[in-house]
């Protein structure tokens, strides 16, 4: 599931008829087919927390390595890369990295990445750098975001296919996860003196 989540990170766009994706309870997969052929791959979650706290989760080193990737660089700008592993004894640059080139990004509300290095094993990974992925963060009240996670560019045939159902499990873990995270983070404090004795 680690490696879910880091691949899933950022990863895909899906959009199709709404239903929960597998294994993630609160996840909506809105994955659908263009007429094109193309398939999106589009899954979000309602996360019960201001949107600076996904922001923070995607963009803040000392956040993803505490919850989710214990190596981790960003350059956040236009151009910048995020680059991750779930493996500790990974180095930056090596192979058993994920790197993503961040195409452009709206602070706190969106960011569009492309693929440029993954690891091995990744099911379809040469073709993961046809994917265009994109985050978007939509603030439904002071304390309530949707975070989406969507990805493009999904052809026909067995490694797309392969591509598709890997990021489609790891994303909805991914989001499940990150609700998680916010909502604990988010929770409101017990009120002095309302801890339970011990024993």
């Amino acid at each position: 599931m680690r490696a879910h989540l880091i691949w899933g990170v950022l990863a895909a766009l899906v959009l199709a008829a709404p239903a929960l994706a597998v294994d993630a309870p609160h996840v909506k997969d809105s994955s659908f087919t263009e007429p094109s052929g193309e398939r999106v791959l589009q899954e979000s979650i309602v996360v019960e927390a201001p949107a600076a706290c996904a922001w923070k989760a995607f963009t803040d080193e000392a956040t993803i390595r505490a919850w989710n990737a214990p190596l981790v660089h960003i350059d956040l700008r236009d151009g910048g890369t995020i680059e991750e592993s779930y493996d500790a004894k990974a180095v930056l640059g090596g192979p058993q990295t994920i790197r993503h080139r961040i195409v452009t990004y709206l602070p706190g509300r969106l960011m569009v990445l492309r693929n440029i290095a993954a690891p091995p094993g990744l099911p379809g990974a040469e073709l993961y750098p046809t994917i265009i992925q994109i985050v978007t963060l939509d603030p439904l009240s002071d304390s309530e975001t949707l975070v989406t996670l969507s990805g493009a560019g999904y052809g026909a045939g067995d490694g797309y296919d392969r591509l598709y159902a890997f990021l489609r499990q790891g994303n909805a873990e991914y989001l499940a996860s990150l609700k998680a995270l916010c909502e604990t983070a988010a929770a409101p404090a017990p009120p002095a003196g309302s801890a339970s004795p011990p024993g």
